[in-house]
């Protein structure tokens, strides 16, 4: 029983120092933002549509992201938007 217990534990564990690495940092979040923009002000000569989903994308769902804090999460919608508009 002992040895259940404490394969979970390591188990819990390193699931938890995974879950920690893939965690975005403030500076990864600024990287971010930084070729998000890049790719919005590109996407405005090019392809004014996308342009115009991103900023209604912003308008819409970046509010409650950075009220809610939370850097994965932003780091992730900058991610997805960044790749939609290249």
């Amino acid at each position: 029983m002992v040895k259940k217990v404490l394969a979970l534990i390591v188990v819990a564990l390193l699931g938890t120092a995974t879950y920690a690495a893939a965690a975005c940092t403030a500076e990864e979040f600024q990287s971010k933002a930084q070729a998000f923009q890049e790719a919005a002000m590109s996407a405005a000569q090019k392809d004014p549509q996308k342009y115009q989903e991103a900023l209604t994308a912003m308008q819409n769902d970046l509010p409650a992201l950075q009220q809610a804090n939370d850097l994965d999460a932003l780091c992730n919608f900058y991610d997805d938007w960044t790749n939609k508009l290249q």
